[in-house]
């Protein structure tokens, strides 16, 4: 098995990418407040339509723009989507999400995209239960929370938590950072904005891996 980029953008914003596919999720718009980065992919994932998740456009080269939970292959890469809710109301609030898996050189990604309901279905936690890297947003106001995340990080106990959808200095929303969550943590890893990923080198144990928003 080969060996895995994943770079991250800030907010939702993610490319992951091996020897043969690239895909980047949730792309959000200048808004944010992050760059918009120059990037390309084959494949997009949008969680949910809302303005900071759904900027495919800004992505070039993308063949497939996936915004539903059907299975999808190309190649050796395979996505899958699973059907949750933007709030803790059922969506009654803010609508739904799409929590997105997908395989990539032996490696389970799973992204939450927008994920705020009040506790994993049984379902999802089955959707979830082989995750290696779990992308999970932190900051609260619209989605989970800091102490909700760990929670959710316990119970899917993937190799790798990377936080997600966090304030930062240059993010222009109204949402937390994620210093509790990561502290809640033994021994959190932080990385520049890239980092390689392999199936061999995948830690035993549960990991936090604290990305810096590429520039």
């Amino acid at each position: 098995m080969g060996e895995i980029e994943v770079t991250y953008f800030g907010h939702s914003m993610f490319l992951v990418q091996d020897e043969q596919n690239q895909l980047v999720t949730d792309p959000f718009d200048k808004s944010v407040g992050y760059p918009l980065p120059e990037v390309e992919a084959k494949v997009v994932l949008v969680s949910h339509d809302h303005f900071d998740h759904n900027n495919a456009s800004l992505v070039k080269g993308a063949c497939h723009i996936i915004r539903k939970t059907e299975p999808f292959i190309m190649g050796s890469l395979k996505i899958e989507g699973c059907r949750s809710y933007h709030d803790a109301f059922q969506g009654k609030k803010r609508g739904e999400n799409i929590i997105f898996k997908w395989h990539m050189s032996g490696v389970t990604f799973a992204h939450l995209g927008d994920y705020g309901e009040k506790e994993l279905t049984d379902k999802q936690l089955k959707f979830l239960s082989e995750t290696d890297v779990l992308m999970v947003p932190v900051g609260g106001v619209y989605t989970i929370d800091c102490r909700k995340a760990r929670e959710l990080v316990e119970q899917i106990n993937p190799s790798i938590a990377i936080p997600m959808h966090y304030k930062t200095s240059r993010c222009q929303i109204n949402i937390n950072d994620a210093g509790d969550f990561v502290s809640s943590f033994e021994n959190p890893v932080f990385h520049s904005e890239a980092v390689t990923i392999s199936r061999a080198q995948l830690p035993e144990a549960t990991e936090v891996w604290v990305l810096e928003p590429a520039r």
